[in-house]
């Protein structure tokens, strides 16, 4: 047992927990943008300049490509945008979100620590406190459920928003000035811009002050009436702000957003049981899925509304039983369902459930389970071995979620890896089955991909974006006819949807119905003006329909032209392009050559080579190349294809 510590041992601990966390994480950096990911980065063009940021703060049409999506999180989109920026190049780089995410990450953990360390103080002596406090903190990093959150980008929304809630908390108990001034409401103010949850900080507060400062004064039940009164008195002001943001933000929230169109009530009776199911994967999650196939109750009499009621009648129970004698315990259970309120109740969103969501709510859990260990421990030392029990128990317990963690991040290193999971776990959801699909079509598995497609059509026959998906890959193997009647069969099903113009407008293009593509672009951004994808396709529908007989041939000779006065690895690649589109393969094979004499380490030039070669049936050369670019880019998608094509060729 250690009995005291240095300032040498507790750096000493304190850098073994963030290498802990650092090598557990190792692995995401480079993974994939998924999902909602696509419409709020990828196609988002308001997130391409910083001098756009002032308009996130009255335009919240800037938050995602689909006018279905744009809700008012402007902070959110400031965090998008800074990201972009860092990466400079002219598409989102998924390993500067990342490292921002992770660097945030860190620092979560570290206030966590902080005030793990308060928390703790009344029961802990100064040893025990700082290890017990180290403990949380770290366990809370690498805990698997919550490496669904640091892997999908946009879900940046709640851990982000959840550090500003830490950081509230820390400045409210350093009192002076911070509490006078009521400067403690500042970071939540930034977290709310980020996401909505973060004003349960202030129903949290008030549960603190009732369990840890009004029971001082009044020798009364904390949850006493008029202890209760006393507290709603004291936080007038901090009740008025939250009141104030939700109003501001269902106000600036466009008329176009569409929550899913999920009824309220089956929505509110479905919640019980899905919070049974966010407790659960706490304590064993094995059952973690990018998107569930969990639909929503019907009635009351459904056993798993009773179960969950249950539940949570005996949770409630708990926290009003134990607030006397066990208020860590009542305050990490009270925190749990308060975090979970926002996504758990009245307000209906369009997943039964996600698994980012409880992200906010594990760190009651987590103080709870902790203040369990340390009560055990009291309780029971005496009696049986626990020092020696836990001082092994403990970091097992990290190591499991780090190693579960650490795998999580493997199924998120590809778009393939990823939906494949989600297909078997959750078959039901056509989405999945979908999304499986477009990943195969990436690295142009085209049968495994119609495959999947129509597996999704058996679950979600009325999903506009299927169709869409497999008029995409119709029209991707040469069957245009065939690719017409799905894309108008996902227009007749959801004409609002901007991804349906783009890719249609593609189509259009392909088969040199220039006329009718560059009326469907512009339509399209009537729609949605910020849609990087039709901003970009637009010069180049506009350039065919002026001239259609010899396009390729102009854009071979501007490239030309463009490359020797502008000598550039990024000319180079443009004018490879050039001539793959006019069929003269060995020159943009050369064109991709001189691209890597300027730029040795460019992917890119290795994808248009390898794709060369397989035009030119030359297998062995594609496979090089192809091999040659993934060791620089491991997560290039369009390379992977190319590649995968040139195996597969030589090995037929």
């Amino acid at each position: 047992m250690i009995n005291s510590l240095s300032p040498i041992k507790k750096s000493m601990f304190a850098f073994l927990a963030v290498l802990v966390v650092v090598l557990v994480y190792s692995n995401h950096f480079y993974n994939p943008f998924e999902f909602d990911d696509e419409h709020t980065i990828v196609s988002n063009a308001a997130i391409r300049s910083l001098k756009n940021i002032p308009q996130f703060f009255v335009d919240a049409t800037t938050t995602s490509s689909l006018p279905k999506n744009q809700a008012y999180r402007p902070g959110l989109t400031t965090l998008n945008t800074i990201d972009y920026a860092i990466g400079g190049q002219a598409l989102p780089n998924p390993f500067y979100y990342h490292l921002s995410i992770f660097c945030c990450l860190l620092l979560l953990g570290y206030c966590l620590f902080c005030f793990a360390k308060q928390l703790l103080k009344p029961c802990t002596n100064a040893v025990s406190n700082f290890l017990w406090a180290l403990f949380l903190s770290t366990f809370f990093c690498v805990h698997t459920a919550n490496s669904q959150t640091i892997n999908y980008i946009i879900a940046r929304a709640d851990s982000f928003s959840t550090l500003m809630v830490l950081i509230s908390f820390l400045m409210y108990l350093k009192s002076g000035y911070w509490r006078r001034y009521f400067l403690y409401l500042i970071p939540l103010v930034i977290g709310f811009s980020v996401k909505e949850p973060a004003i349960m900080f202030v129903p949290l507060l008030m549960v603190y002050q009732l369990l840890f400062e009004e029971r001082k004064a009044i020798d009364k039940h904390p949850f006493h009436f008029s202890n209760v009164v006393v507290v709603l008195k004291r936080n007038v002001w901090p009740l008025a702000v939250i009141i104030f943001l939700f109003l501001f933000s269902q106000r600036m929230t466009p008329k176009t957003w569409d929550s899913g169109n999920t009824d309220r009530w089956s929505y509110l009776i479905s919640q019980p049981f899905v919070i049974i199911h966010y407790f659960n994967n706490f304590f064993l999650p094995f059952n973690l899925v990018i998107d569930t196939d969990w639909e929503f109750l019907k009635t009351i009499t459904d056993d798993r509304f009773l179960i969950g009621m249950g539940f949570l009648i005996g949770l409630g129970y708990i926290i009003y039983r134990s607030s006397q004698q066990h208020p860590l315990l009542a305050f990490g259970l009270a925190w749990f369902l308060l975090a979970l309120a926002p996504t758990s109740s009245i307000i209906p969103l369009s997943e039964v459930l996600n698994d980012h969501r409880p992200f906010f709510a594990y760190i009651g859990l987590s103080i709870a389970l902790v203040y369990g260990f340390i009560w055990l421990h009291q309780t029971y030392a005496n009696r049986f071995s626990l020092t020696k029990f836990y001082s092994v128990a403990l970091p097992v317990c990290i190591a499991l979620h780090g190693y579960g963690t650490y795998q999580q991040n493997k199924i998120w290193s590809s778009g393939e890896s990823v939906w494949k999971e989600a297909t078997l776990k959750s078959p039901r959801n056509g989405r999945n089955w979908m999304n499986y699909g477009n990943a195969l079509m990436q690295r142009a598995a085209f049968a495994e991909a119609e495959a999947a497609f129509t597996q999704a059509s058996l679950q979600w026959p009325d999903y506009s974006y299927l169709y869409i998906n497999t008029g995409i890959l119709k029209s991707a193997t040469n069957r245009p006819a065939e690719a017409e009647v799905d894309f108008l069969k996902a227009k007749s099903l959801d004409s609002q949807n901007p991804e349906w113009y783009v890719y249609y407008a593609k189509h259009l293009l392909k088969n040199k119905r220039y006329g009718e593509a560059l009326k469907t672009v512009n339509d399209g951004l009537l729609l949605s003006p910020a849609h990087a994808g039709l901003a970009v396709l637009k010069p180049e529908v506009e350039l065919n329909a002026n001239h259609p007989e010899d396009i390729n041939t102009i854009k071979l000779e501007a490239a030309i032209k463009n490359a020797k006065a502008n000598v550039s690895p990024e000319n180079y690649i443009e004018l490879s392009l050039a001539y793959y589109n006019v069929g003269q393969f060995e020159a943009c094979i050369e064109a991709c050559q001189q691209s890597l004499r300027l730029k040795p380490d460019y992917a890119l030039a290795y994808n248009n080579m390898c794709s060369a070669y397989n035009q030119l049936k030359q297998w062995d050369k594609a496979i090089e190349a192809g091999q040659k670019g993934l060791r620089i880019d491991p997560t290039n998608e369009l390379l992977k294809g190319n590649l995968n094509l040139a195996l597969t060729s030589k090995g037929k």
